[in-house]
């Protein structure tokens, strides 16, 4: 993968979180806003649907009150009676203008109401309005007739309708379109009288409905309640058949545009004003508020990027100059770094620590050959001074228990050889010694614990002459046995110890062995992994006086030759320990 300079990826990353905040922001504002505005569209169209029902429901309560108190007046029942009942012409004509006058008292002086009728159950009737006059024909071929009787004294709207008896009577072909109210009405015992018709211009009802919401610039239809449609006069879509789903998005197939619909129904009256506006109109106020937000944010953006780019070379140039001294592999050694204050605690930090690290290099490199001799030294002596005080502690509890059963002459030999072994364990002349001196001390020390024992221990060597010059760490092999020692002594006699020694393949070794119960499954894991953890991090344990053994000698081992030395240890197969140390006489022989 290509890799980017700090100042990029600085930079890309300030834009990254600059313009996903900002989206984050804007996208939760938008939709929040959109909701809201949305919201608020919808209830103003739903408010306007009302409003437009609310006002044509008025119109037509008008119209009924008229209808209601007409069917309510027994003296129009009677006159219309007296009136369809005259046999002479002076009866026709007096009931008649009693029959007009009442008529008029009851439709008032609203003249947005343009016409009253009142029909028998026959034939004939009477009218006042735009038409004052008798009404011939019969009532059954008045298109609203049949709904009308359907009902029984319920109102029934019929609209768009034209006037013919009027046209007739007027003389002229007139075109005009109404809006009628119908009801039929009963005298005594329920018994059917006629019918009663109230008639308005059918744009003087319908044509406000527009007016309200003229912005909006809607489709309006209305509907009667058998679901036909009673305006406009022109066939539209089809809206009453999505009523029982309410309002809402709707494909309009005849224009296919979406649209949004609404309904608003006067149960009373019966009728449905439906409301549809075309998507693109409805939404228009809705995308027009977002063109405001879109600048600001391109505004904004153009800020964050600017913001960014200083942010980031600000933060950038003073790293990418550390970066540019420490690849400079042309300076010379020891050169400190020349930078000015940046004003960023963590970078000036950094460039005084750059400078305090090559100032202790400097002094470093000038005494480490010396230290790590020194340190050498140190460990070894204080791996060497452990093992002084814990071979003492030994002999001093073996010479007290010799002298404890009278074996007085043992315990005078015994100190003449401790006094040799001392003297050759507190020398720090020499970290390593030749197998050969070395074996002088093993003996000498086997010979005491003899003494002590007798025929318990048998003890014996085979070392052969190849390996009498090679060079081990002091007393290696003499703690190799003292541990033996101390094993074997756990169980009964006769105890074994045997030390053997040799040359294969240019890799001389030393093997000491008992015959006592050998290494415990646990203890030999936690030897295993401690040299594992020595062998890898070159970290070494604290060690104490009762935790020498094989791990203080394998230690030892690897200050003095490294990693490549040979040592083993474990179980044998017919019972017992072993432990095997050893080198490899020439270097090139050491296994990489």
């Amino acid at each position: 993968m290509k890799k980017k300079s700090i100042h990029i990826i600085l930079l890309g990353a300030l834009l990254a979180l600059s313009i996903l905040t900002l989206v984050l922001i804007s996208v939760t504002f938008s939709i929040l806003h959109y909701r809201t505005l949305k919201n608020i569209a919808t209830r103003d169209m739903r408010s306007s649907c009302d409003a437009a029902a609310a006002s044509l429901g008025q119109k037509v309560k008008e119209m009924d009150t008229i209808l209601l108190y007409s069917i309510a007046s027994s003296e129009l029942k009677d006159s219309f009676t007296r009136y369809m009942n005259a046999e002479s012409s002076f009866e026709k004509l007096k009931a008649r203008q009693e029959l007009g006058g009442i008529m008029i008292l009851l439709k008032g002086f609203d003249f947005s109401n343009r016409q009253f009728n009142i029909y028998d159950t026959g034939e004939g009737g009477y009218g006042i309005g735009n038409y004052n006059g008798e009404l011939s024909g019969s009532v059954k071929d008045r298109a609203w007739y049949d709904k009308t009787e359907a009902r029984a004294g319920k109102k029934y709207i019929y609209a768009p309708a034209q006037d013919i008896q009027a046209s007739r009577g007027a003389g002229v072909d007139d075109q005009t379109m109404y809006f009628s109210l119908c009801r039929m009405f009963y005298g005594d015992y329920h018994t059917p009288l006629g019918f009663m018709e109230v008639k308005a211009y059918y744009d003087e009802i319908f044509g406000p409905l527009k007016d309200q919401v003229i912005t909006l610039q809607p489709v309006i239809a209305v509907y009667d309640q058998d679901g036909r449609q009673v305006y406009p006069e022109d066939a539209v879509f089809p809206y009453y058949s999505y009523k029982d789903r309410g309002s809402g998005e709707i494909l309009n197939t005849y224009t296919g545009k979406k649209q949004y619909l609404c309904f608003s129904e006067d149960e009373e009256d019966g009728l449905t004003v439906a409301m549809a506006v075309d998507d693109a109109i409805f939404m228009e106020p809705v995308y027009r508020s977002f063109i405001p937000v879109a600048v600001a944010e391109a505004l904004i953006l153009i800020i964050c990027v600017l913001l960014s780019s200083m942010l980031s070379r600000q933060l950038s140039d003073p790293i990418r100059r550390i970066y540019a001294f420490l690849s400079d592999s042309e300076k010379e050694q020891f050169t400190p770094l020349e930078l000015k204050d940046s004003g960023v605690l963590e970078i000036d930090t950094l460039r005084d620590s750059i400078n305090e690290s090559i100032q202790s290099q400097e002094n470093a490199t000038k005494t480490m050959l010396t230290l790590k001799e020194q340190e050498m030294q140190a460990q070894m002596l204080a791996l060497q001074s452990q093992m002084n005080p814990h071979f003492l502690f030994n002999s001093l509890t073996m010479i007290g228990e010799m002298a404890d059963s009278g074996m007085t002459d043992q315990v005078s030999e015994m100190c003449e050889d401790i006094t040799s072994i001392l003297r050759y364990i507190s020398s720090n002349r020499e970290m390593r010694i030749r197998v050969e001196e070395e074996m002088e001390q093993v003996d000498r020390y086997l010979r005491c614990i003899g003494r002590r024992f007798g025929e318990g221990l048998d003890y014996s060597y085979d070392i052969s002459d190849d390996i009498l010059d090679c060079m081990v760490p002091k007393l290696c092999i003499q703690l190799l046995v003292e541990n033996a020692v101390k094993a074997v002594m756990t169980h009964r006699a006769p105890w074994e110890i045997r030390v053997e020694g040799g040359l294969e393949n240019d890799e001389w070794h030393m093997t000491v062995s008992d015959n006592g119960p050998g290494f415990d499954p646990e203890v030999d894991k936690n030897l295993r992994k401690n040299m594992d953890e020595i062998l890898a991090s070159g970290v070494l344990p604290s060690l104490k006086i009762e935790g020498m053994g094989i791990l203080n000698i394998f230690i030892r081992l690897y200050l003095l030759d490294g990693i490549p030395f040979v040592f083993d240890f474990g179980n044998k197969e017919d019972g017992g320990a072993f432990v095997t140390v050893g080198g490899y006489l020439h270097d090139k022989d050491r296994p990489l």
